[in-house]
């Protein structure tokens, strides 16, 4: 499991990578409101190759997190937060 989180005109954006076990990879955006998912997958997802899925303030991408993101870098209106390819192995790994 990967997780990062990100501003998108100044809100927080809270993301989480799943690898499922047939090798895809799926990238979940938690925004703080559906407008604010909206206005992101208009501006940066439009046109992709991969499947969005749109739960209201959620979208759910089957790529991963630096495709996803790729046309988002250098856009003033993205900052990113913080980004750990590492989160929760830890504790995932103490539940086996």
């Amino acid at each position: 499991m990967e997780f990062a989180d990100f501003t998108f005109e100044k809100q927080k954006v809270v993301c989480y990578g799943l690898l499922n076990n047939a090798g895809g990879t799926t990238t979940i955006l938690n925004f703080s409101s559906a407008e604010l998912a909206d206005e992101f997958r208009a501006t940066f997802l439009e046109d992709r190759d991969f499947r969005i899925i749109r739960n209201d303030a959620q979208l759910i991408c089957l790529a991963d997190y630096d495709t996803v993101m790729r046309r988002s870098d250098g856009d003033p209106r993205v900052r990113c937060l913080k980004y750990s390819r590492d989160f929760m192995m830890g504790t995932l790994a103490h539940a086996i």
